[in-house]
């Protein structure tokens, strides 16, 4: 993503910021919200559709006794491990589980499914919507402060 020209004028609202951790959470939560958007419509945050489910993920979960579930959440446990850390300086948005980047980058599994190319579904960034929504929260922020 080219967000050089985004990052220089929110650059400028945010030198202007006494004390942008507020600011910094307010983005977060905004995007945790985003990155929840995205689970639900099975999407990246470039509004591009996950690939679907392979036959062997199907069949798993079949096998299993689980209906058609939707894409990375059969148990909901990635999508509620995401969260954001927000300071002073900046604003961090992730995953600490183990699986995390393999499911938003794709790759082949090291893990469980040993050998498995499981392909790429981002669920992590931020889109132009996004942008926008980050843009209002620093003038907002800064017609209070």
């Amino acid at each position: 993503i080219d967000d050089s020209d985004m990052r220089a004028k929110l650059e400028e609202l945010i030198d202007r910021m006494e004390r942008p951790a507020g600011f910094y959470k307010n983005v977060g939560e905004h995007l945790l919200n985003s990155v929840g958007d995205n689970f639900d419509n099975e999407q990246g945050p470039d509004g591009e559709k996950w690939v679907g489910l392979s036959a062997v993920t199907i069949g798993r979960r079949e096998a299993a006794g689980h209906g058609p579930t939707p894409i990375l959440r059969l148990s909901g446990a990635l999508r509620g491990s995401i969260n954001m850390e927000a300071t002073d300086h900046d604003v961090r948005i992730g995953s600490a589980l183990v699986y995390a980047a393999i499911q938003h980058f794709g790759g082949e599994s090291k893990g469980y499914m040993k050998g498995a190319d499981i392909a790429a579904r981002p669920y992590l960034g931020i889109s132009t919507a996004d942008e926008e929504e980050i843009f209002a929260l620093a003038e907002d922020w800064l017609s209070v402060e």
